[in-house]
């Protein structure tokens, strides 16, 4: 942790300690489950945090994929959202537990987070979730209420001087046993891009070419989503359709001014315009039907995700570079599941059914139109039980059985696969909780992992290393997996928190990594696929606590913290060598403080996330790094009354940049990168309220 990000926590907790005097509750605006989360935490099965309503407004975020990177052990960084230091798929993430596609997935990140009612994080493999991932992530939205109700928020901030706005508006009614919420939000959001690159390349020891690049300009977004749901109960039975319209369109001009050091030849200017356009369109009907203390429950959704991209790039010898790219992608997603108390077990039994079907199409100026197709189809059908032979004691036991095939312009593989698993919860007094669980994965590829779909670089002719093109590879293969997970938990006395400690080890075969290399049957260019690089170990340690502060003499306060320890070595066969994993961080720590001001009838919250420094060393080929990075974000929330509150929420209040290197290196050669992209406060003024 820098110095500066000592003294900025360090201010805000001691400001808002000398301001608690007396506890102050302030209800939260949003419906907040019957259950306390701590509670659903201890009587789970397996290893599970619960992120609850008024945490997450406490994040004071628009999105949900906002929600999901400022969960506790996931990190946001350069490729995308991770978790223990696994840059490919470590967080699988479900909607109410359905399984989210490639492209849908994108679109359901951006919804809206007034749209969530919790977030259940699991840790471990089990029969019902699999083991693909070390992470399952699954975002629990609103309901139908028992009470008609209205939800408001209207948001104005600004991200550098750039404005953002939020508008959302909730209904929810009921009229005997049909109840429904009717939410609608507008989000629009502008981003300043404002980044630095060095590159620099060699040849036999000599510098060939050294360039400043320069780029500047303004990112638009809109999040737009309609997305109702009706609820039809009769005693316990119920039945729910739920449909989202989300509009996502997408606008940047960006500027890039380059400067040779060598040779001022090679000066240039280039500005480039991306216009995008994401839709979604979602209808989903599921239902509970119970049998005495059996039940039954099924759900079908039916989704269409579309994306276009239009890019048009024009540099200072008026040369323009055009290209225009689709992707449809639909998707049938089932399921059902039967749950059976018998004696001292409880049997559930599930089957699923994923259908996605995708069509890519790509233009370039100079060159016709390349379309592609993929599909995927998972079948899906497990058993667990869950045995209880003593009120202390809880072995759940499971078999899931996997069949999934990938069919990609002309190639096809199919994979099938028994992944059995066993857990068990041990609670030997009122105090302590002792997990463990061990199981096995699949992990299938993607299907932008094997498709042909290429996103080029900005270099029409020869490229390097440094401005590589992106492609599938259609022979990837599936990673497989055994989870090991041991966690001690301990509850402290009167509800007062939870701290814990989890050993886990992950051991793959196949393991996939993205790898860069020159393409003679490509035109020589520098191509990145994703490759099976061997086996690979990942291990580690997490620990994690949530904390009233009321024995600590500060009345009112919440603290709260995580931090994984990550290890990754891989076996690496084209090397023939053991190494690390690439892009493996140090750590990973976030911690945080809420805390109710009752004089100035207030809460107001500091969480502080640190990235610890991630390497990447491929002898003889790349030596990369990403330098340790501190998000520092507070909000205060005043009741203006029972209705309304306003709230005041800022991210990234020390304006944290993300500063890379990257070294590639072949014989004779060598090229270096040096990036830093600017990273900018954001502050947003909110008015919330409920009715």
């Amino acid at each position: 942790m820098t110095y500066r990000s000592y003294c900025a926590l360090s201010l805000l907790i001691l400001t808002s300690s000398a301001l608690a005097a007396e506890t102050l509750k302030i209800d939260s605006v949003g419906v907040t489950g019957a259950r306390d989360v701590t509670e659903m935490r201890k009587d789970s099965s397996t290893q599970k945090t619960v992120f609850g309503r008024q945490e997450i407004e406490n994040l004071s975020v628009m999105t949900a994929g906002e929600v999901l990177g400022k969960l506790p052990g996931v990190e946001i960084g350069a490729s995308g959202m991770r978790a223990r230091g696994m840059s490919r798929d470590s967080i699988r993430v479900l909607i109410d537990g359905e399984k989210q596609s490639g492209g849908t997935m994108g679109s359901f990140t951006r919804m809206p987070a007034s749209d969530i009612e919790r977030v259940e994080i699991s840790r471990g493999s089990s029969a019902e979730f699999g083991g693909s991932s070390p992470l399952t992530v699954n975002i629990v939205l609103k309901k139908g209420v028992s009470k008609a109700s209205t939800d408001m928020k209207a948001s104005l901030g600004f991200r550098e001087g750039e404005h953002n706005e939020q508008f959302s508006w909730s209904e929810s009614g009921v009229n005997g046993n049909f109840s429904w919420v009717l939410p609608v939000s507008l989000n629009f959001a502008r981003s300043p891009v404002n980044t630095f690159l060095d590159r620099q390349s060699q040849s036999s020891g000599n510098l060939l070419s050294s360039k400043h690049e320069y780029t500047n300009g303004i990112s638009e977004m809109g999040h737009h989503a309609f997305s109702p749901r009706f609820t039809w109960k009769s005693g316990r039975d119920s039945v729910t359709l739920s449909s989202m319209v989300f509009l996502g369109p997408t606008e940047s001009n960006i500027r890039t001014q380059a400067f040779d050091l060598r040779d001022s030849v090679n000066n240039f200017t280039r500005t480039a315009n991306e216009n995008g356009d994401s839709r979604t369109l979602r209808v989903r009907l599921d239902g509970e039907k119970y049998f005495g203390e059996s039940k039954l429950s099924g759900r079908l959704t039916l989704k269409n995700n579309h994306n276009e991209l239009d890019v048009s790039r024009l540099t200072s010898s008026n040369v323009n570079v055009v290209e225009n790219t689709k992707s449809n992608e639909n998707e049938v997603n089932g399921s059902t599941r039967w749950d059976q108390p018998i004696d001292l077990h409880f049997v559930s039994i599930g089957a699923e059914y994923i259908k996605v079907s995708r069509d890519d199409t790509q233009a370039f100026s100079g060159s016709g139109a390349s379309q592609f197709n993929a599909s995927s189809q998972d079948q899906v059908l497990w058993l667990q039980d869950a045995w209880t032979p003593q009120d202390s004691l809880t072995v759940t036991s499971g078999l899931r059985m996997e069949s999934m095939q990938l069919k990609s312009d002309g190639s096809r593989q199919q994979d099938f696969a028994l992944l059995p698993s066993v857990a068990v919860r041990w609670q030997p007094e009122e105090a302590w909780v002792f997990r463990s669980s061990l199981g096995a994965g699949m992990k299938m590829p993607r299907l932008n992992e094997i498709t042909a779909t290429v996103t080029r670089s900005i270099t029409v002719n020869a490229n390097t290393p440094l401005d590589f093109d992106s492609r599938g590879n259609p022979n990837l293969k599936p990673e497989r997996s055994i989870n090991f997970e041991a966690v001690a938990e301990r509850y402290l006395a009167q509800k007062a928190g939870v701290i814990s400690a989890n050993v886990y080890v992950r051991a793959t075969t196949d393991f996939t990594e993205r790898r860069l290399m020159q393409e003679s049957n490509n035109n020589n260019r520098w191509v990145e696929r994703p490759y099976n690089e061997g086996d690979a170990l990942h291990y580690g340690l997490e620990l994690d606590g949530k904390i009233n502060t009321d024995q600590w003499g500060i009345a009112g306060g919440t603290a709260k913290a995580h931090l994984t320890l990550p290890n990754a070595r891989v076996d690496d066969t084209r090397l023939g060598i053991t190494r690390n994993a690439r892009d493996t961080p140090k750590y990973l720590l976030s911690m945080g403080w809420d805390q109710s001001i009752p004089k100035w009838q207030s809460n107001m919250g500091v969480s502080l996330q640190l990235s610890g420094r991630s390497e990447t060393d491929i002898p003889s080929e790349q030596k990369a790094f990403t330098e340790s990075r501190a998000l520092l974000d507070a909000f205060w929330l005043y009741k203006l009354n029972p209705q309304f509150n306003l709230r005041l929420s800022a991210q990234n209040l020390l304006a944290e940049d993300m500063r890379r290197q990257n070294k590639y290196i072949a014989p004779g050669e060598e090229w270096k990168l040096l990036a830093n992209d600017f990273g900018y406060r954001t502050v947003m003024f909110s008015l919330e309220g409920r009715w």
